[in-house]
């Protein structure tokens, strides 16, 4: 493992003893987006069997279980992994959820077109140390006609971690390359990331047979609205209505913080 992967790791450990409050105090609204899109293009079958790779303390594998799926689920964060498996036994999902150790740029545990769909939240993708062969993994894993969706930084957004530097060197390198450093609360354990443009996104989805149905951006209007952190249920349901009317209109990615991006995978004989 490289300096970068275990600071990331490191972070990832550090961080899983808040995560699910952070997450669900601070991302509730954003939960509920990006639930509304996976809802959108799980299999048909109750019973089929999902990776969820890079879940962390297994927020979508829960959703998935509940949903009637067996999942399986991956991360390199140890201590992520041990709150999911605290998770999965206190809710009864033992039998349904298999927990693994695994990063996302070796999936070599798994055959090829093992899963019926694969979901990537959370943005492993650019956090990982190859988003290439990552994506060729998510991609080989996954059965024909089987959706992957993924969650990444974008890169528009991530201009506000460079607010506070004047590193002028910092921004062109990010607009240029999609690299950026990921501002950490434990500033030791920062680490380079990558932040995606939509077409980006998408021409690493096709290159690996993956046809894209869809992309949308989150959140597109939160952090633009400012005054709806108020503690009200109807003010939250019409800000959710408002982002899954507009999210997947590309006019509006620039506001958001992350992009997600639903494909699936082309049979032999489809072009």
């Amino acid at each position: 493992m490289d300096s970068r992967t275990g600071k990331m790791v490191a972070h990832h450990d550090w961080w899983s003893g808040t995560y699910d409050d952070d997450y669900f105090g601070k991302l509730s609204l954003y939960h509920q987006v990006s639930l509304d899109n996976v809802r959108r293009f799980v299999p048909e079958k109750e019973g089929s069997l999902v990776l969820d790779a890079g879940g962390g303390t297994g927020i979508w594998s829960v959703e998935l279980a509940r949903m009637g799926y067996r999942v399986v689920l991956t991360d390199i964060s140890e201590g992520m992994l041990g709150k999911a498996r605290e998770k999965i036994d206190s809710l009864g999902f033992a039998d349904q959820i298999e927990v693994r150790v695994a990063d996302i740029c070796d999936l070599s545990g798994f055959p090829d077109s093992h899963f019926h769909m694969v979901v990537c939240q959370g943005d492993p993708l650019s956090y990982c140390s190859d988003r290439f062969r990552a994506m060729a993994e998510l991609a080989r894993v996954v059965q024909p006609g089987g959706a992957v969706i993924a969650s990444v930084d974008n890169r528009a957004s991530a201009l506000k971690w460079l607010d506070e530097t004047e590193d002028r060197q910092a921004v062109t390198r990010l607009l240029k390359t999609g690299q950026v450093v990921m501002p950490v609360p434990k500033k030791e354990l920062s680490y380079t990331v990558h932040a995606y443009t939509a077409e980006e996104l998408r021409e690493l989805f096709e290159s690996n047979g993956l046809a894209v149905e869809r992309i949308i951006g989150k959140l597109v209007f939160r952090d633009r609205l400012p005054w709806f952190k108020a503690n009200d249920p109807s003010l939250l349901q019409w800000l959710l209505e408002l982002e899954l009317e507009h999210n997947d209109d590309p006019a509006f990615f620039p506001r958001a913080g992350h992009l997600e991006i639903a494909g699936r995978k082309r049979f032999e004989n489809e072009k």
